[in-house]
């Protein structure tokens, strides 16, 4: 390893363990990272050339011999990155700081037809309000390939199937029209594993995203602390032989979908792909189990007794996985890579 690549490392590494504890001591930092201080001043000054390390206090010295030192942490205040989820008819926007913290949340209701307007016109009112944004992710129910692309990002709202609306262009027209912030897109349950992966500090493991409008099953696949996208984008996309998928979606149609009908249809692919990953545990999410009822989250852990690995569900009004976070977190880590980029440069 070089000495630009080896600094590169230790400053991820002095970012990472920022947005793990909050605030700490450098002293920390040079103990977590086994560096010299030296190297820990030099790397955190960096940090603070460009305002993203602020002093919050001096560190506890309680029993402890000498001076106490200053708790630094990251600075939420020079850059905050926006979140979106893009849902049939509302938008979940979350505000969160370049350590993680959520600052602020909103869910905006809209005519389906209407999404084209609300969603520039909720980002350019976020972006006013808070001029420190960096980068925004958008989170949306369909593939996104690696070059960008979209597809089947169309939507029908009515019955008549009169107003249409589409996410294929979505990426271009976003950039066109906010050319002065970088703007990732991604898949909603990508968007969901990031956020898991962040919050739990889990490596590995599989999130399965099931939501009713427009039914769907996409899944995050996590591995070795990295989302694994696949050759073009589209791993972990779900798809079976049969047709239990099908049935779940009329249905869902027809208001008769239970659980297990829905379990059904994903037990046998996750039965595969436990022993096929070898992963630590799965996660099912998404807007199908917002309103399961305490009785039938006890079926579901019934039924799901014969899986090999743990599963958390996340279910009912507390949910946490929102999407919408999630891209916020991608929005974090493009903004991160681009800045190791730059230092390594130098």
């Amino acid at each position: 390893m070089n000495k630009r690549t080896e600094r590169k490392q230790n400053l991820r590494d002095i970012i990472e363990l920022l947005r793990l504890y909050g605030s700490v001591p450098q002293s920390k930092l040079k103990q977590q990272c086994n560096l010299q201080a030296s190297t820990v001043s030099y790397l955190v000054n960096d940090l603070r050339q460009r305002n993203l390390i602020v002093e919050v206090g001096k560190e506890e010295t309680q029993g402890k011999v000498g001076k106490p030192g200053n708790r630094i942490a990251l600075n939420n205040a020079e850059a905050s990155f926006l979140g979106i989820y893009v849902e049939d008819d509302f938008l979940h926007a979350y505000l969160v700081g370049i350590d993680g913290k959520t600052l602020g949340a909103d869910r905006v209701s809209y005519q389906p037809q209407d999404m084209a307007r609300i969603l520039p016109e909720t980002i350019r009112r976020e972006l006013a309000g808070h001029p420190n944004i960096r980068g925004i992710g958008v989170a949306i129910k369909a593939i996104v390939y690696n070059d960008g692309r979209i597809q089947s990002g169309t939507r029908e709202s009515g019955e008549a199937k009169a107003e249409r609306w589409d996410l294929i262009n979505l990426p271009e027209n976003l950039r066109r029209e906010f050319p002065d912030v970088p703007i990732v897109v991604e898949n909603d349950a990508n968007s969901a594993a990031e956020l898991y992966r962040y919050e739990e500090k889990c490596d590995d493991f599989v999130l399965y995203m099931l939501n009713d409008i427009p039914f769907g099953i996409g899944c995050g696949l996590m591995m070795d602390g990295k989302l694994y996208r696949g050759t073009r984008g589209a791993a972990g996309e779900f798809f079976v032989k049969n047709l239990n998928t099908t049935k779940v979606h009329i249905r869902s149609k027809e208001k008769a979908v239970t659980l297990e009908n829905i379990l059904s249809a994903i037990v046998p692919h996750m039965l595969q792909t436990a022993y096929l990953l070898d992963t630590s545990r799965f996660v099912l999410t998404g807007s199908l189990f917002a309103n399961i009822s305490q009785e039938e989250m006890k079926q579901a852990q019934t039924y799901l007794q014969g899986i090999p690995v743990p599963v958390v569900l996340d279910y009912g009004e507390n949910q946490s996985l929102n999407p919408g976070k999630g891209a916020a977190f991608t929005a974090i880590d493009r903004y991160l890579g681009n800045l190791l980029e730059e230092v390594e440069k130098r």
